[in-house]
């Protein structure tokens, strides 16, 4: 259920307490992180966010569409700021995106929530669905648009497949974080994020 459907089933009867959402989407993410999807049931996030189960029913259809949205609602700053980037002048669009992913990927518990989220696809393959077709689909939209104008430019061939060119792009980037020893901070993932989409050819310079 996407998060439309989701706020209207959510308008019939009683109004949501958002302190109420905040705090089972918070208790979520924490047995997420903490214990995999297996340990993140209903009756667990319920206990620990101090809810009777029926207030989670209420709200969301199944454990994957609420993991999905604490997932998503604790990158919301950074989200912010890699929306913003789609709004502003070509030239710094690239340089927008940079910033934004840069801060989303040393965001604390980040590592842990991607690593689990990838760990549950053997067993839980709806919970990846879920989070793909809601939330990574917009975002892969934004960097499509920016190898559109790269394309456009002459800076990567006409037939360049942006799809594989996304996840060439997604999967360097998770490659850097998660095989590759040692924290990687801020300045540094900007520094590697820069470089690689230089290497793609969607930097003019």
């Amino acid at each position: 259920m996407n998060t439309a459907r989701r706020q209207a089933k959510a308008g019939r009867g009683r109004p949501r307490d958002p302190a109420t959402d905040k705090a089972i989407l918070r208790a979520a993410l924490e047995l997420f992180v903490e214990h995999g999807i297996e340990g993140a049931s209903f009756e667990q996030i319920a206990r620990r966010a101090g809810v009777a189960r029926t207030t989670i029913y209420r709200r969301w259809s199944g454990r994957e569409d609420l993991l999905a949205q604490a997932m998503e609602v604790a990158r919301e700053a950074p989200e912010r700021s890699l929306t913003a980037a789609a709004g502003v002048a070509p030239k710094r669009m690239a340089d927008e995106l940079i910033n934004a992913l840069s801060e989303m990927v040393t965001r604390r518990d980040y590592l842990k929530t991607v690593a689990k989220l990838v760990g549950s696809v053997p067993d839980s393959p709806k919970l990846m669905s879920v989070y793909w077709n809601t939330y990574l689909i917009p975002r892969r939209r934004m960097v499509a648009e920016i190898i559109g104008r790269a394309r456009e430019r002459g800076a990567i061939p006409k037939r360049t497949d942006s799809e594989i060119l996304l996840d060439m792009i997604g999967g360097a980037i998770m490659y850097h974080l998660l095989v590759r020893p040692g924290r990687k901070n801020r300045k540094e993932m900007r520094a590697y994020i820069r470089q690689l989409i230089r290497y793609a050819g969607l930097t003019e310079g």
